[in-house]
């Protein structure tokens, strides 16, 4: 995904025109909303019970119920979608052929979510992250074949399904998955997997419409370049944060869960869990937010420079929500998913009421507003206790934080006077000095930052 953002993303942003490139990033927030609504909760719950039950020698009997639960969910949105058609092509300007492909595109995509599910139960890190490379580099070869036989638009969406379908091939059969799915469903495990999952549909929606809905706003206004600022901002900041974040999830939290579930004290692994994801992300953060402009004036054409505005601000924003899932383990480890959802749905709803009245007018003072929602959800949920569930020394990782960014800051300060020319190849040695100073003067403090 780091590669998508520092190298599909500026191809694309020099091949297609802001309108193209608004349609292209408007088709893939639909897609993720389809596949919040139908697969991504049912995925989730997968990763939650499917170790139960395969400790119980009832896996097929699990796997062959999540299988026609998604199939009867992904039918309900489809049918959903296809009453949306008119809306989407008329007041998104997404055409019928990318309208009918992305709907093709969410069946591959939610296989995929499934079995990168099943991967985390593994703790199969290796497999994960040689397909997400396999994938970009059969997503770049598939675009750059299609793009004279179709639109633009139409030809990165049929090269996306194209390469998630064989990567979802080449997971399953590096599996060895033993599964044989068979016209069966058990109750309890559908009410159990239903009770666990759906608050997490409505969680999911909220944080979709909290991330997306501006650039909804701004193309349904015909502002092609706005939705094109804001969505490869968000792209780009997503694209090089949570590779690492999800990896750290992907390895981390099946072993919170199995620790859990094994009654073992939690408490000092999840801690350190948060010191050392702030360890590792915090200083690519704060390059982010102190070389935004060399960055974007390195990758992407004169007139997309606001992105420079928006990258750290949405940085900030993922680096946050990432943090909060570790603190919100909490709800999953005790199956309370929907206390999560009722401060979501409450503080989000009443952001976006907010950022629809002054986005138009005031898109900088919109993105703060999304980054200050964040802070308020995070410092609710710290203030959510369960009995016998005491997980996380908050002490330790306010600690954390103030070192680390005292470190960063000087660090940055000191690289910021020592590169004067703004040059390209002198912005590029400027990011690599500092992430190699950065990095190389926490690594020699470790002891105390994460004491």
């Amino acid at each position: 995904m780091i590669l998508n953002s520092f190298f599909i993303i500026p191809l694309l942003t020099h091949i297609l025109n802001t309108k193209e490139v608004s349609i292209y990033l408007i088709a893939l927030q639909i897609l993720n909303l389809i596949c919040t609504l139908s697969f991504d909760w049912i995925a989730k719950a997968v990763l939650r019970f499917y170790e139960k039950y395969d400790l119980q020698e009832r896996q097929n009997e699990f796997l062959s119920t999540i299988f026609w639960l998604s199939v009867f969910v992904y039918l309900i949105v489809f049918a959903l979608y296809i009453f949306s058609k008119d809306i989407l092509t008329t007041r998104f300007a997404v055409s019928n052929i990318v309208f009918a492909l992305t709907i093709i595109l969410v069946i591959p995509c939610g296989i995929r979510q499934a079995l990168y599910q099943i991967l985390r139960t593994k703790n199969n890190y290796m497999l994960y992250t040689a397909s997400i490379i396999i994938y970009q580099l059969l997503f770049i070869a598939g675009f750059l074949a299609l793009t004279n036989l179709l639109s633009n638009a139409a030809a990165i969406i049929l090269a996306m399904i194209a390469a998630i379908m064989m990567i979802d091939i080449y997971i399953f059969y590096s599996l060895n998955l033993k599964t044989q799915i068979k016209f069966i469903y058990n109750k309890k495990i559908l009410f159990e997997t239903m009770k666990y999952a759906l608050p997490l549909v409505l969680t999911s929606f909220c944080y979709w419409a909290l991330f997306h809905t501006p650039k909804l706003i701004f193309q349904s206004s015909g502002q092609y370049l706005n939705t094109s600022v804001f969505g490869i901002a968000w792209t780009l900041a997503t694209n090089t944060l949570n590779p690492i974040a999800s990896l750290f999830m992907f390895v981390n939290f099946p072993l919170i869960i199995k620790n859990f579930e094994h009654n073992k004290n939690i408490k000092t692994y999840v801690t350190s869990v948060i010191q050392i994801y702030l360890f590792i992300l915090f200083p690519l953060l704060a390059g982010i937010c102190f070389f935004s402009s060399d960055i974007v004036n390195i990758i992407l054409p004169k007139e997309y420079h606001a992105v420079t505005v928006y990258f750290p601000i949405f940085a900030i924003m993922i680096f946050l929500h990432e943090m909060m899932k570790l603190i919100n383990i909490k709800y999953h480890l005790k199956n309370n998913t929907y206390i999560e959802t009722i401060f979501g749905t409450i503080i989000i709803a009443f952001s976006c009421i907010i950022n629809m009245h002054i986005l138009i007018n005031s898109p900088i003072l919109g993105a703060i507003i999304m980054i200050i929602t964040e802070i308020i959800l995070i410092l609710i949920n710290v203030q959510v206790r369960f009995k016998n569930l005491n997980f996380i020394n908050y002490r330790k990782v306010i600690n954390t934080i103030v070192k680390l960014i005292l470190t960063v800051t000087m660090c940055g300060i000191i690289v910021e006077f020592g590169f004067n020319n703004i040059n390209n190849i002198v912005a590029i040695i400027k990011i690599i000095a500092y992430l190699l100073m950065t990095y190389t003067v926490l690594y020699g403090l470790r002891k105390k930052i994460l004491f």
